[in-house]
């Protein structure tokens, strides 16, 4: 067997695997940033999982329409026949038209669709009123979004709750009309 010339072998015999310093190698910067992103972390699960609203049913919205003097009235098969394909998504909408007040609210398949449904109504409303508003909320929490806007003329609200979605309008001076319905079954205050 041949060995290595005698420089090779001073340098495989000297080399030495390098110790880390570990006071070169902390990063307070680096601490803090891991600490930041922990919390951030926390915070979203917070918000993912906490918070959460209970999804109201179609038997207890007409229940507390009832209770507010108002008729309500089963609009599934209206929307039916006005789109088809609402069939597969849309399991019951309770709607009341009094005056100026409109108010639906509809029971959906899952909970993509209350949210899609949401984001349209609540374009409907920005398209139409934002130029002008007055008082604009918008609260999102773990499986909700409440969005209201009063223009001083127009109020207008579009809620989604889980799988449910309420969209509502009146004339501003009867805004407490709607807001009575949301607070009995907790859809107002997030």
């Amino acid at each position: 067997m041949v060995s290595p010339p005698r420089s090779h072998r001073m340098m495989l015999g000297s080399w030495k695997a390098p110790t880390p310093n570990l006071k070169s190698n902390f990063n307070p910067a680096g601490l803090i940033l891991l600490i930041l992103l922990i919390l951030i972390m926390f915070a979203v699960f917070i918000g993912v999982t906490g918070n959460k609203k209970t999804p109201a049913t179609p038997e207890q919205i007409i229940s507390v329409i009832k209770k507010q003097g108002y008729e309500p009235q089963d609009i599934t098969e209206l929307h039916y026949s006005n789109n088809a394909a609402s069939k597969t998504s849309l399991k019951k909408c309770i709607a009341f038209f009094y005056e100026d007040i409109h108010f639906e609210y509809f029971h959906l398949s899952n909970d993509s669709t209350a949210i899609n449904l949401y984001s349209q109504f609540h374009r409907k409303i920005v398209d139409n009123y934002n130029a002008s508003h007055i008082i604009e909320t918008e609260n999102k929490q773990a499986n909700f979004v409440i969005y209201t806007l009063d223009n001083g003329e127009k109020y207008n609200v579009s809620i989604y709750v889980g799988n449910t979605v309420v969209y509502a309008y009146c004339d501003s001076q009867n805004k407490n009309e709607i807001n009575k319905i949301l607070d009995a079954i907790d859809y107002l205050n997030p």
